[in-house]
C-alpha cells in the first residue's frame, strides 16, 4: 500500500471517527470467515441503564440573578451560569425560580431553600478602571446556613475578564464539591474533509472557535507542546505530512515519513509521534522531535497520548481490527475496531474512553487501564466519536451526528454517560482538551492576584 492510499484511508477514518475497518479488511481477507461480529462483543446497554435506565437527579443549584448593566458583571454571570450547567454536578435553576426580594447584599438562604435550592452561588464583576476589574465569587451550601463556604474578591486585568471568570467558576465548583472544575481550558480539533482541513481551537464552553492552521494545508492531529504552543501535522501541495506549530514549521525530525499523530507528556518533556513507514504507521518517542526512537512493533498506530503516569496510550493494529493499547498491551477486545482513545482520571476511577463501530454508526465506550469493566456511554443517538477528557476528569467531550435533542455538534457529558450537553454546532475529529496556563485566580502566588477576605 503506497503513502497516498494510506493517507486517503486515514483521512476517511478521521472524518467519521471510526477505526481502520476497511483498511484491515483489505489486508486480511483470508481471515474474514473467522472475524467476530463487533455487536457480539460490546455491551448492548449504556452505563445509565445499569441504574434502571433513569438518571439519578442532580442537586439543585441556584444563581442569584444579575441586576447590573456593567459589561464585566454580565460577562462573569453568563460564564458562571454556562460553566455550572455544563459541569454535570448540578441541576441549575432558571432565574425565574428566584424568590422575590432575594438580591440584597446580605444573602438569606432560607427563601432559596423554600424554592428547592440545595446550593447557591453569586458572582459580581465591577470595573475599577480601564485596566483592572474586580471579580467576586460567593457560594453557599443551603443546609449550612447563611455563612458562605466561599467568598473572595480578585483583581484581574480587564482584558482577561472572560478567562478569569472561568477560573473563578472552577474555584466555586471546588468549594461546593471538593474538586475544582476545569473550564479555564481549551479544546483543539481538526475540521474539514478531503483537501480542506484546518486545525481549530476554542474555549471549553464553545466560545471563540477559530482556525489555527492556514487554508493551504491539510491538517491533522493537534497537540499542545513546549511553552503551550500548538503543534499539528499537515500536508502542503500533496506532500508528506510534516509537523508545524502555530507560529513556525515545518519542523525537522530525525525520522523520515508522514506524521499522522503527535502527543506530549504532561510536563512536555517527552513527545510521541505516529509516523508512516512503508505500508504501516509506527510509534516513535523521545525527548524531542529530533530524538525519536521506535516504540514497540504495533502497526497502524494513531492518536497517541501519554497517560498521567507517563505510559503511552494509542490505537493500533490487532489481529482482526484496530485495538487500544497501553504501552504494548492491548486493553480492548479483538474485532471491535477501537479508535481515538483518551485517558480520564475520573471521580469513579481511571478510564480509557474510545470510539467503536457499531453497525453503520460509531459509539463511545470505556474500559479500565487493565482492560476490564467495558461499558458503553452512547447508543442509538447518531454517530459519536473522537472523545477527549476534561482536565478535571469529570467530563468527556465528543462529536455527535445525533438529530434529536440539541442536534449534531460537539457535546460534553459526565464520565458515567449522564448529562450530555452541546457546546458547539461544529463537528470534526482528533479532539483534545487541555488546561490553560495558570492565571491570576488559579495561582494564589501570582503577584497581581489580590484576594480579600
Amino acid at each position: 500500500m503506497n503513502r497516498r492510499t494510506l493517507t486517503r484511508t486515514i483521512l476517511a477514518t478521521l472524518s467519521v471517527g471510526a477505526a481502520f475497518g476497511a483498511l484491515l479488511a483489505g489486508q486480511k481477507t483470508s481471515l474474514a470467515q473467522q472475524e467476530p461480529n463487533p455487536e457480539d462483543i460490546i455491551p448492548s446497554f449504556t452505563l445509565t441503564a445499569t441504574n434502571g435506565g433513569a438518571e439519578a437527579p442532580l442537586p439543585k443549584l441556584a444563581i442569584v440573578p444579575n441586576l447590573s448593566s456593567e459589561a464585566e458583571d454580565i460577562t462573569l454571570n453568563s460564564v458562571a451560569r454556562r460553566d455550572l450547567d455544563l459541569c454535570g454536578e448540578f441541576d441549575v435553576m432558571p432565574d425565574s425560580a428566584a424568590p422575590d426580594g432575594a438580591y440584597a447584599d446580605a444573602v438569606d438562604v432560607k427563601p432559596w431553600k423554600d424554592k428547592g435550592a440545595e446550593y447557591l452561588v453569586r458572582v459580581l464583576g465591577h470595573k475599577i478602571n480601564d485596566s483592572t476589574v474586580e471579580l467576586r465569587g460567593m457560594a453557599w451550601i443551603i443546609e449550612a446556613g447563611n455563612d458562605a463556604v466561599y467568598d473572595k474578591k480578585f483583581t484581574v486585568p480587564a482584558s482577561d475578564v472572560r478567562v478569569e471568570s472561568h477560573r473563578l467558576t472552577d474555584v466555586l465548583i471546588g468549594a461546593l464539591t471538593g474538586h475544582n472544575g476545569s473550564f479555564a481550558s481549551h479544546m483543539t480539533f481538526a475540521l474539514g474533509s478531503g483537501g480542506i482541513r484546518q486545525v481549530y481551537a476554542m474555549d471549553a464552553d464553545g466560545f471563540n472557535a477559530h482556525s489555527i492552521s492556514p487554508n493551504g494545508r491539510v491538517a491533522l492531529a493537534p497537540a499542545y507542546g513546549p511553552n503551550e504552543e500548538l503543534y499539528y501535522s499537515a500536508s502542503e501541495n500533496k506532500d508528506i505530512y510534516k509537523v508545524y506549530t502555530s507560529s513556525a514549521g515545518p519542523l525537522k525530525l530525525n525520522v523520515d515519513g508522514s506524521v499522522y499523530g503527535i502527543a506530549f507528556s504532561k510536563d512536555r518533556s517527552q513527545v510521541a509521534a505516529a509516523i508512516g513507514q512503508s505500508d504501516t504507521i509506527r510509534l516513535f518517542t523521545g525527548t524531542s522531535l529530533t530524538d525519536l526512537k521506535q516504540f514497540g512493533t504495533v502497526g497502524l498506530v494513531l492518536r497517541p497520548q501519554f497517560t498521567p503516569d507517563g505510559k503511552l496510550l494509542y490505537a493500533g493494529e490487532g489481529h482482526f481490527g484496530e485495538r487500544i493499547y497501553v504501552d504494548n498491551k492491548p486493553v480492548t477486545p479483538d474485532g471491535i475496531y477501537a479508535a481515538a482513545p483518551t485517558y480520564c482520571r475520573a471521580p469513579d476511577g481511571d478510564w480509557i474512553f474510545f470510539t467503536v463501530n457499531v453497525g453503520n454508526t460509531s459509539e463511545i465506550l470505556r474500559t479500565s487501564e487493565q482492560g476490564g469493566g467495558l461499558g458503553r456511554l452512547t447508543a442509538s443517538q447518531g454517530s459519536n466519536s473522537s472523545p477527549a477528557c476534561s482536565p478535571d476528569g469529570r467530563l468527556v467531550a465528543f462529536f455527535s451526528t445525533r438529530t434529536g435533542g440539541e442536534g449534531p455538534g460537539l457535546y460534553v457529558m459526565r464520565t458515567d454517560g449522564r448529562h450530555a450537553k452541546r457546546v458547539s454546532t461544529l463537528q470534526g475529529d482528533s479532539l483534545r482538551w487541555d488546561p490553560l496556563p495558570p492565571g491570576k485566580i488559579a495561582d494564589p502566588n501570582a503577584a497581581s492576584a489580590k484576594p480579600s477576605k
